[in-house]
This record gives C-alpha cells, sequence and structure tokens, in this order.
C-alpha cells in the first residue's frame, strides 16, 4: 500500500493524524505570544516544524482541507490508510472556519467504524457548526483550556486542560509515563472521559 501523503503518524499516536501550520491557528497563534498560556512556547511553532519541507506539507494539507474535493478525499484517505480503527484531527494546527468544521463532521459521519477525536481551541468555530448538524456518535470533540492550571470550560461534555502547578483535573494523561506514547490508552477518544490533563512540557 503507498504511504498516504495527506495523512500523519506522529510518535506519539496509536493512530494516523492530519496536520496544519500551527502559524495559522486563528485562537492559538495569539495565545502562543502570551506567557501562562496552553499555546506558549508551542512545540508546532518549533523544531522540524519550522523546516521548509514539513510547512510545505503542511500549506498542501490546507489546500486540500479547503478545496471541492476534501469530503470524498478525505473519507478514501482513511478507509485506506487507517487500519486503527482511531484517528485524530490536528495534531499541530486547529479548525479555520465554519465550512472546515462541517466538512470535517461530513467526514467523520462517513467513516462511522473509526473513532475521531478533534482537539481544538476554536469554541464559537465549533459552536456554529453544531448549530447546523449535531456531532456523530462515533467524535470526541474536546475544547482546550487556554491557561495553564485552569479548569476546563463548562459549556462543553468534553474538554482538556493542562497542568503545571497544580493538581491534574479529571483524567490524567498516562503518555508521560510511558516514553511519551499513548500505547493502548485512548482516553482522548472516549466521551465517557470528560477532561483530558496534560501535564505542562
Amino acid at each position: 500500500m503507498p504511504k498516504s501523503t495527506i495523512l500523519s503518524q506522529t510518535s506519539k499516536m496509536p493512530c494516523k493524524s492530519i496536520s496544519l501550520d500551527a502559524r495559522l491557528c486563528i485562537t492559538g497563534a495569539k495565545l502562543a505570544e502570551i506567557p501562562g498560556t496552553t499555546c506558549f512556547k508551542c512545540y508546532a511553532l518549533g523544531g522540524r516544524y519550522r523546516m521548509n519541507n514539513v510547512r510545505a506539507a503542511m500549506a498542501r494539507r490546507l489546500a486540500f482541507m479547503t478545496g471541492p474535493n476534501f469530503i470524498d478525499q478525505m473519507v478514501q484517505e482513511i478507509q485506506t490508510h487507517e487500519t486503527s480503527g482511531y484517528f485524530r484531527w490536528f495534531d499541530s494546527g486547529d479548525v479555520q472556519s465554519v465550512q472546515m468544521a462541517l466538512d470535517i463532521l461530513e467526514v467523520c459521519k462517513q467513516t462511522p467504524d473509526v473513532k475521531h477525536w478533534i482537539p481544538s481551541r476554536e469554541s464559537g468555530i465549533w459552536a456554529d457548526a453544531l448549530a447546523h448538524v449535531a456531532l456523530p456518535d462515533n467524535v470526541t470533540l474536546r475544547m482546550s483550556a487556554t491557561k495553564l492550571d485552569h479548569n476546563p470550560s463548562d459549556q462543553w461534555p468534553n474538554t482538556s486542560t493542562v497542568h503545571k502547578d497544580a493538581d491534574p483535573i479529571g483524567t490524567a494523561c498516562v503518555a508521560p509515563t510511558q516514553g511519551n506514547k499513548c500505547h493502548t490508552c485512548r482516553a482522548c477518544w472516549d466521551r465517557d472521559v470528560k477532561n483530558i490533563s496534560y501535564s505542562f512540557h
């Protein structure tokens, strides 16, 4: 099977994912300039993410995700290349528009045998999208906190936080205790897990 040129496979994740340039994050790019926020010194703004070939690949993904054939092609990508039964949206970057959010939800709807995890800080975009369509049963949309050691939003059923000096809230991510990998953990994809607390790093 030829390797996908669209999907990514990070070392931590047990499944495929897709990424966009974190510099384009509507909310995150602003938070990245503010100490004490969960986006400050974002990993996706440094390291290999600054390499020209990586940025070019993410630019191609943005063109793909905003193109006219995104839904059909993305469904095919997932059906062809994702065999674990799980998928993560945005291992870097975030949703860019209500239309993109709606398109993503349609992809999820058309891949019912895959559990999708969507982390995001764009609550306004997702609220607008969900005013038009229901969240598919196979999707866990987690709204991410914007500040370190802060409580999760009470406006969303599934959330995530980042703990640094305070105790974790809800379920603590186990990756730091097992080589920074998910291994068999699938808490992020589980709607019954209300809040995931990630350790600041």
